[in-house]
């Protein structure tokens, strides 16, 4: 079962769903769900959380999932933290492209551990 957003709908806030969801419409807001596709002619203005995302459309702001696929078609703006990405021949993409989505607490321990560990810090000791 999925949600779908019809492309005669925009919606103004945070759409957030336990299953997939289909936007073909319009979204100033963030998204929440476990498959999120972006359709041909959708928009989505805001960050985008998903297990999986697939963009056709556009997206102005962030996308944040394990797996992001870049149609042909799709048009991003922003930054895309991901672990597998595919892009397709005529995606435009303007924003990084970081895969370390699930990494965050794994980037912050070996800095503290070099600062700590620096000769700087040893003197003070």
């Amino acid at each position: 079962m999925s949600t779908t957003i019809s492309k005669s709908t925009k919606i103004t806030g945070q759409l957030e769903s336990t299953e997939d969801i289909q936007i073909d419409g319009e979204i100033d807001g963030d998204v929440r769900g476990v498959n999120v596709k972006v359709g041909n002619n959708a928009k989505v203005k805001g960050t985008v959380f998903a297990e999986e995302v697939e963009l056709a459309g556009s997206v102005d702001g962030k996308i944040e999932a394990k797996k992001v696929i870049f149609m042909g078609t799709a048009r991003m703006t922003g930054d895309v933290v991901n672990q597998d990405v595919k892009i397709e021949s005529g995606a435009f993409i303007d924003g990084h492209l970081k895969p370390e989505f699930g990494k965050t607490a794994a980037k912050v321990s070996p800095i503290l551990k070099s600062v700590s560990s620096s000769p700087a810090a040893e003197k003070a000791s």
